[in-house]
C-alpha cells in the first residue's frame, strides 16, 4: 500500500505550532542578537516571518503588496508572536476555504496551491531554527516536518540559491538527521 503525502494544511499549521512557542521565548534583550540567517538578527528574523504571511496572503487573493525582505521595521504594537498568529491564522483560512488544488501565478512559477504552500512552510521551519538558535532555546525540529520541508528543499534549493535565499549546501554524513539534512541543504551548519 503506498504512503498517503501529508496534508499542506496540516503541514502549515504544523510549522506554526512550532514557531509560536519560540516567539513566546523571545526577551526584548535578545531582539539584537545574531542567529545562525547571518544577514539578519532576531528581530529582522520575527519582522520576516510577520511579512511572510501577508505576503503569502497576497499571493493567494493575487493582490501582494509586501515584501518579506525588507526587515528594518520595529515590530508590532500588539508583539511579533502576535502579529505573526494573527497574520498566519489568515492563510490558514483561506487554504481551507478555497480549492488547495488551484493553479496560480507565484514568484516560483505557475504552480497549485498546495505546492505554494511548501515554501512558506519551509521558511517557517527553517527560521524557527534560526530564532531558537538566536536566542538558546531547544531547536529541535519535528521530525515529520523536517522530512517534508526536505523533500520539497530538494526540488527548490538550486532556484533557491540562485536567487540568494540560500548558501551553499553544507556537506553532511550520509547519517545525518533528517533535521541535519534539511539545515545542510538549506545552507546553515547544523
Amino acid at each position: 500500500m503506498a504512503q498517503q503525502s501529508p496534508n499542506v494544511i496540516d503541514l502549515y499549521q504544523g510549522a506554526v505550532d512550532e514557531m509560536l512557542p519560540t516567539l513566546s521565548a523571545v526577551r526584548a534583550d535578545q531582539l539584537t542578537a545574531a542567529t545562525p540567517c547571518t544577514d539578519w538578527n532576531v528581530q529582522n528574523l520575527i519582522t520576516h516571518n510577520i511579512k511572510i504571511a501577508d505576503f503569502v496572503q497576497g499571493i493567494i487573493l493575487g493582490n501582494n503588496t509586501t515584501n518579506p525582505f525588507e526587515v528594518g521595521d520595529p515590530l508590532p504594537a500588539q508583539g511579533g508572536r502576535e502579529a505573526f498568529a494573527a497574520g498566519t491564522a489568515k492563510v490558514l483560512e483561506l487554504l481551507k476555504s478555497g480549492d488547495i488544488d488551484r493553479v496560480m501565478e507565484t514568484p516560483f512559477g505557475t504552480m497549485p496551491l498546495s505546492s505554494f504552500i511548501m515554501f512558506p512552510t519551509l521558511d517557517i521551519v527553517i527560521h524557527q531554527w534560526d530564532l531558537s538558535k538566536g536566542i538558546g532555546a531547544n531547536a529541535a525540529i519535528d521530525a515529520g516536518l523536517a522530512e517534508a520541508c526536505y523533500g520539497a528543499l530538494q526540488m527548490g534549493a538550486e532556484g533557491g540559491r540562485a536567487q540568494g535565499a540560500f548558501a551553499a549546501e553544507v556537506i553532511v554524513p550520509i547519517s545525518a538527521t533528517i533535521q541535519d539534512k534539511l539545515l545542510a541543504l538549506s545552507g546553515r551548519t547544523p
